[in-house]
């Protein structure tokens, strides 16, 4: 199996050619396409077939896979896959939300965040719906010193609570947080500035939805901390727009980029996309 690799015109982040999801993947064809991962933290397979066990077992090479909180919307026959978009038959009842999205990493609010995440087109709108990535490593690199040093040593306070609020607020009609699953993700604290466990690098971890709170901080201050963070790092420069066309896989990895979605006319298209996701490690 030999592998292409091209970068994406958004100065970060690489489609890969030649690489098979389904079947015997051979080990030398799995670690290029992990180094390929850790080197251009984005990665875009065009023409995959529709094949979720395939999903599943691909991405479980990469490590153990979470099983999302919100159970209700996980794929029948494989739990590991969390279903998205506006898709509501064949035993699938997508999460769908038709309010905004924050930029965000999968799973901050975990003690241990999530790795990696891979997200598949099963059924994509022809306008609308784009997955929009970050590159957090450049955003953090070209930050002023003094703002370095600033944010050095905090961390910010991750709470799916916080989250499912702001989904409230800017969705309405969902239903409240129940006190169980609250009880089963309390609050738990992240470095604004992650080290990647891997490359060494380092990048900015900001969920602006799911942070209550900058440790050490009020809750204003902290939201105009953040809130200047996000300025910088939102630049054109640092953001990659993938439009969505069916049989894309992309995949990334949750400790050095940042993603939100744009939002589509659920009335006129359906959308439904499986996502996989790879455990952190502790």
């Amino acid at each position: 199996m030999s592998l292409t690799i091209r970068p994406l015109d958004s100065g970060f982040g690489a489609e890969i050619s030649g690489l098979r999801i389904a079947g015997d993947v051979p080990q030398a064809a799995f670690d290029a396409f992990l180094d390929a991962f850790h080197q251009h933290h984005v990665l875009l397979v065009r023409d995959v077939p529709n094949d979720p066990a395939a999903q599943v077992a691909f991405s479980r090479r990469m490590g153990p896979l979470e099983h999302h909180a919100a159970a209700s919307a996980v794929h029948p026959r494989h739990p590991e896959i969390f279903c998205v978009g506006n898709y509501a038959a064949d035993g699938i009842t997508a999460n769908f939300a038709r309010g905004v999205e924050q930029w965000h990493a999968d799973s901050s609010f975990r003690e241990v965040p999530s790795a990696a995440s891979l997200f598949y087109g099963a059924i994509c709108p022809p306008e609308g719906g784009e997955t929009w990535f970050l590159d957090a490593v450049a955003a953090y690199e070209t930050l002023p010193e003094a703002m370095k040093a600033r944010i050095a040593g905090l961390r910010g306070v991750h709470c799916l609570y916080t989250l499912s609020e702001w989904n409230r607020r800017h969705t309405p009609g969902r239903a409240p947080m129940d006190e169980a699953k609250r009880r089963a993700f309390p609050p738990v604290a992240h470095p604004l500035v992650r080290t990647h466990p891997v490359s060494g690098v380092r990048s900015l971890f900001l969920c602006p939805a799911v942070i209550s709170h900058i440790e050490g901080m009020g809750v204003e201050e902290s939201a105009a901390l953040i809130e200047a963070l996000m300025d910088h790092a939102t630049q054109e420069r640092f953001v990659y727009r993938h439009q969505w066309r069916a049989g894309d896989l992309v995949i990334w990895d949750n400790r050095c980029t940042l993603h939100t979605a744009s939002l589509f006319d659920h009335e006129k298209y359906q959308r439904l996309m499986f996502r996989t996701t790879v455990a952190g490690a502790a």
